[in-house]
């Protein structure tokens, strides 16, 4: 949803997922992504989950190593307009069911906040969402919470408008 709504305001995407064949829990597909990073002026990190393991590293690795990885490799090149953009989870600022899920969401969120506001011209912003509707279990852990259910759409709309010049001032 965030690809095609890009791509429906005339931004030009590279998809970096699975489906692309990239693995980005192996260090050789991270480093292949963190080129194509180089050439972008808009990253949008919404690579994890792994929210029902119950091990700190590949927990950890997916949702927050992997977005430092690609964000620093775009900030490495000179730029003077550029957005990125975390998806991240209520669960990075509220309590929920998997610590090390919870630890890395929030890790993420503390990271795009102390980045914003170092490089002119360009944003760093997260996007915390509660339950999305992107699989069919969602919709029993958004009843263990009494949460809505969002779409992907949702989500995409957001992504949108933080990468439009019209938020060109929300850092953060």
């Amino acid at each position: 949803a965030i690809k095609e709504s890009l791509e429906s305001e005339g931004v030009k995407t590279i998809n970096i997922s699975r489906t692309d064949g990239f693995d980005l829990m192996k260090n050789v597909d991270l480093y292949r992504a963190g080129l194509l990073v180089d050439n972008c002026d808009i990253l949008i990190n919404n690579v994890g989950g792994m929210g029902t393991v119950r091990e700190s590293y590949p927990v950890m690795h997916i949702n927050y190593n992997t977005m430092v990885r690609l964000t620093d490799r775009f900030i490495s090149k000179p730029r003077t307009w550029g957005r990125i953009i975390t998806i991240s989870s209520i669960f990075g600022k509220e309590k929920g069911h998997n610590p090390y899920f919870t630890a890395a969401k929030a890790a993420q969120i503390a990271y795009m906040k102390s980045l914003a506001g170092k490089y002119e011209g360009v944003t760093f912003n997260t996007i915390s969402p509660g339950f999305i509707n992107t699989k069919p279990e969602i919709e029993k852990y958004a009843k263990e919470y009494n949460a809505p259910i969002g779409i992907p759409e949702d989500i995409a709309n957001m992504v949108v408008f933080l990468c439009s010049d019209k938020a060109k001032f929300v850092n953060g």
